[in-house]
């Protein structure tokens, strides 16, 4: 019997071969630690959502000055102070109808190439789409911020629009 356990003790691993496991583990602890921190990091740094046409929408205007950098759309930020005032923004002209500070939402008239969109009681962060003769892509309106009788936010217009509207306007001279 001796000898069967013997053989049994022989068949088991040594303490170095447990050492060399037990160091292989703590490495790859060691790696999964420093790859959850990035991922961490990475999360907080892409706090931007997606719209449902694919692209990034801004909370604030560090993500816009961010999604600048992108190059795939020129944006173009805006506050509008005070309601039943019209005003310019970009290519459109936006219309503030009234706001609800407590519920983050707001009512806003677009016009864009004679054509007005009414948008009652829409969200904050929420984008708007809509599409002029210059561009076969939508444009997007969001409105980051809502106070009382103001809103702040930005449009976002597609390059393709933004080189269609000035290569028209320069063949008409």
């Amino acid at each position: 019997m001796n000898d069967d356990v013997q053989q049994k003790l022989s068949a088991k691993a040594d303490t170095s071969d447990v050492q060399t496991v037990s160091g292989n583990v703590t490495a790859v602890r060691t790696d999964l630690d420093t790859t959850k921190t990035d991922l961490d990091a990475t999360k907080e740094n892409l706090t931007m959502t997606k719209s449902e046409l694919g692209t990034l929408i801004a909370k604030n205007h560090d993500e816009v000055a961010e999604l600048r950098r992108l190059g795939e759309r020129d944006y173009v930020e805006f506050t509008i102070d005070g309601k039943n005032k019209e005003q310019k923004v970009g290519n459109v002209t936006v219309l503030l109808r009234g706001t609800n500070p407590n519920k983050n939402q707001f009512s806003v008239a677009l016009v864009a190439d004679d054509r007005r969109t009414e948008n009652k009681s829409r969200n904050v962060n929420q984008p708007i789409f809509f599409t002029t003769n210059a561009s076969k892509q939508p444009l997007e309106f969001v409105v980051n911020q809502v106070e009382k009788d103001k809103i702040t936010g930005y449009i976002s217009i597609p390059k393709t629009a933004q080189q269609t509207a000035s290569s028209s306007s320069g063949a008409s001279r």
